[in-house]
């Protein structure tokens, strides 16, 4: 079982141009958008022929409509792979192509059959009035899908940002104190020293990684090791819950989205009691779904401190929406003694 998305994926196909067209819902929004315009663009309800003229002008977008919709379903790897004012160019051509072929058809089958106008009624100047309302609507949608790219371009460069902000974050105070630890081991304790050496490289060398997809075995590594330094520290004070779900092991998830929760979770619940406290992790398969929660207890009083700089958790929001979209989630479930997040990937078999 895995998760085959990546930002790689994001890239070329959900930050290019244009849509998936393939998706039932996208053909949904355009058979209704085709005949809201249908509607508006026939005369007034008071015209003799207006309901033949409504049915016809309808069949006509729909097909249309339709027919764009099957060829930039077909084509949309490779436009998406184009330059943006090339791909622009290209999309407005093949549509533009597909108005001005189906016209000529309907023009032709007139002829050929010798149809009147009551029974194909084609206004006059048909074939200029089709071509105008097509550029204008192609224009119209090719305008939006730029400015839709443009937000996901944005986004995806704040993600990263973000995320280079994340892995060269390593919070002073942690890496004074590792240090610390470390030097008291050394004398009396060199086993554990070297430990927690080998820990700590675990670490710096997860933060220059590049990829931005790990698997879970990865995260759950980089999080014992973590807590491993935590530990030496912290003592009695710590207490670990680990609720793993057996074969996940191999399950893809965003990098880093599991050790900032668990360090959140040490800064904010852990810390702050003189006595300490459980954490609690678990990963769960659920409905083809994975679920990763963290929970630590809160102190009295200490609520406010989760409003400070919550910047691991923010990040981790918007890389999951980028990278899966509404199919993932991140909720936070606080009460007076618990503060949880819970993480949602969807999974693929």
């Amino acid at each position: 079982m895995g998760n085959k998305h990546s930002f790689t994926e994001v890239d070329t196909e959900d930050a290019g141009l244009l849509p998936n067209f393939c998706d039932v819902r996208v053909i949904f929004m355009l058979v209704l958008l085709v005949e809201l315009l249908a509607i508006v663009l026939i005369t007034a309800p008071s015209s003799t022929n207006y309901w033949d003229q409504l049915a016809f002008t309808s069949m006509l977008m729909q097909w249309i409509g339709l027919l764009n919709a099957a060829l930039l379903c077909t084509a949309r790897r490779w436009l998406n792979k184009l330059p943006t004012r090339i791909n622009v160019v290209t999309s407005f051509s093949l549509m533009m192509s597909v108005s001005l072929c189906f016209s000529l058809l309907v023009i032709v089958i007139k002829n050929w059959l010798l149809l009147d106008e009551q029974t194909l009624p084609l206004t006059e100047h048909f074939l200029l009035r089709i071509m105008i309302i097509s550029a204008a609507i192609y224009a119209v949608v090719l305008r939006y899908f730029y400015v839709q790219q443009q937000w996901k371009l944005n986004l995806e460069a704040h993600s990263k940002a973000e995320i280079q902000a994340l892995r060269a974050r390593i919070r002073p105070h942690f890496l004074f104190n590792s240090m610390n630890t470390i030097a008291s081991l050394i004398s009396f304790k060199p086993e554990k020293a070297e430990k927690a050496v080998e820990d700590l490289a675990i670490m710096f060398r997860a933060s220059l990684r590049e990829q931005n997809i790990n698997t879970l075995a990865d995260e759950l590594s980089l999080t014992h090791s973590y807590l491993d330094i935590e530990s030496l520290r912290l003592d009695d004070r710590l207490k670990i819950d680990w609720a793993i779900e057996p074969g996940l092991d191999d399950t893809e998830v965003p990098a880093l989205c599991l050790q900032p929760l668990v360090e959140n979770a040490i800064y904010h619940g852990i810390e702050p009691l003189a006595e300490g406290g459980l954490i609690s992790i678990t990963a769960a398969h659920d409905n083809n779904k994975l679920l990763l929660t963290v929970t630590n207890p809160i102190g009295s009083g200490d609520i406010s401190r989760h409003k400070s700089n919550h910047m691991a958790q923010e990040n981790i929001k918007q890389r999951l929406h980028l990278v899966y979209g509404k199919e993932a989630s991140f909720d936070i479930n606080a009460t007076k003694d618990d503060y949880t997040v819970i993480l949602t990937i969807p999974l693929q078999t």
